[in-house]
């Protein structure tokens, strides 16, 4: 269906924040013509319940469509986490109106769950050798379908008519394409660190390769500090903010980071050259560079296991990787990630190539890096 852009919304209604934008084309470009911002938890301390989460999701929602002046009857959205699976499958070369029985017949050795418990799509990816027959690469997947109805109705309940439902990575991926415009050749991995879900897409050749989604992300981090430290979630969220990750001497790129002397060492180092102060394994700041150190390391770890597997079944090695989402501004996260991975790291730009004009852009700035989601769902609507 063809979406007016005026009439649509591109929520990303996250973990801890929702952002609400709306585009405009300008001549063969895109501009933000509409913005809005709002935190879901800003004053989370405790554990809530689920009516809790979802009625402050739905405030959320309501502030950042405000906030943006945004009047929308339909929105394009997405969602993420483990009830997603992404599989690549490959099928013989067979006429069209056979194609989707196959797919489906295919999918029961894939997905595990029952084909009635998910909602499933595929897209043709383009066509390959091997052994000599030309095989069909497709994209596959399915999504539960609790998950789906649940977000659905919550859109309802805004007054909102789904348009598109999409996946997160899947809209990060889009918008990287957008503004980045890379050449076919390319093999760029793009990671989306979210407050829960952080995930991970490989790009080749036009179009998405590899997805995976991992339950890690910003509030792994800011729990880790609350439960070593026993301070209130914001103290913790103010510490991680404030110590970040180790910067990497450059005696210290050719050590173990794994090993904990080093690690410890390295924290210790960091953090008494900035503060002048000697640190005991005691002190909050420690104790917080500790948690980040470890739960990235977990999560790089997590990376470079999808990398090698993608690299293993295809025969391609992955070139770079782009970080973008709220926790891709952890402090030394660039360096960190290029030492862990072995590979060039840069934070993805969601607006490299989106003009903004008329909006106040001290306040888009400050959030430009949590964009991504937003901005390749608002590319959606203007799909042909």
């Amino acid at each position: 269906m063809a979406l007016n852009p005026k009439r649509t919304v591109a929520l990303d209604i996250g973990s801890s924040t929702v952002k609400a934008v709306q585009l405009r084309r300008a001549g063969r470009a895109y501009e933000l013509e509409k913005f809005g911002f709002a935190e879901i938890y800003p004053t989370l301390d405790a554990k809530m319940t689920a009516a809790d989460r979802r009625a402050a999701k739905l405030e959320a929602v309501r502030q950042a469509l405000a906030e943006g002046d945004i009047s929308a009857k339909f929105a394009v959205s997405s969602v993420s986490g483990e009830a997603i699976l992404v599989r690549y499958i490959q099928l013989p070369e067979m006429p069209e109106n056979e194609l989707e029985g196959a797919v489906r017949w295919e999918a029961e050795d894939y997905i595990p769950f029952p084909l009635d418990e998910v909602n499933l799509d595929w897209a043709i990816l383009g066509r390959s050798e091997a052994s000599g027959q030309t095989k069909i690469d497709i994209l596959l997947v399915a999504a539960k379908k609790e998950l789906v109805s649940d977000h659905v109705a919550m859109l309802k309940e805004l007054e909102l008519q789904p348009a598109i439902v999409d996946v997160n990575s899947f809209a990060f991926l889009n918008c990287f394409e957008v503004n980045y415009m890379p050449p076919a050749s390319d093999v760029v991995a793009l990671l989306d660190i979210g407050a829960e879900v952080s995930s991970i897409n490989i790009y080749h050749a036009g179009g998405s390769r590899f997805s995976r989604d991992i339950t890690m992300g910003g509030d792994t981090v800011t729990a880790g500090i609350q439960q070593r430290v026993g301070c209130s979630f914001q103290r913790a969220e103010e510490l991680k903010i404030k110590e970040g990750l180790p910067a990497p001497a450059g005696e210290d790129l050719d050590t173990d980071f794994g090993a904990e002397t080093s690690l410890l060492d390295t924290i210790r180092g960091t953090v008494e050259k900035i503060t002048g102060e000697s640190l005991t394994e005691e002190t909050p700041e420690f104790i917080a560079s500790s948690v980040i150190r470890r739960i990235f390391q977990n999560l790089g770890q997590e990376v470079k296991r999808s990398l090698q597997f993608f690299e293993n079944q295809s025969g391609l090695s992955v070139q770079k990787l782009y970080v973008g989402g709220g926790s891709s501004r952890t402090k030394n996260l660039r360096e960190f990630l290029m030492h862990e991975l072995g590979i060039p790291v840069e934070q993805m730009d969601p607006l490299r190539g989106i003009g903004v004009t008329g909006l106040d852009k001290q306040k888009v700035e400050k959030v430009r890096h949590q964009l991504g989601v937003a901005i390749g769902l608002g590319l959606r609507v203007f799909d042909e």
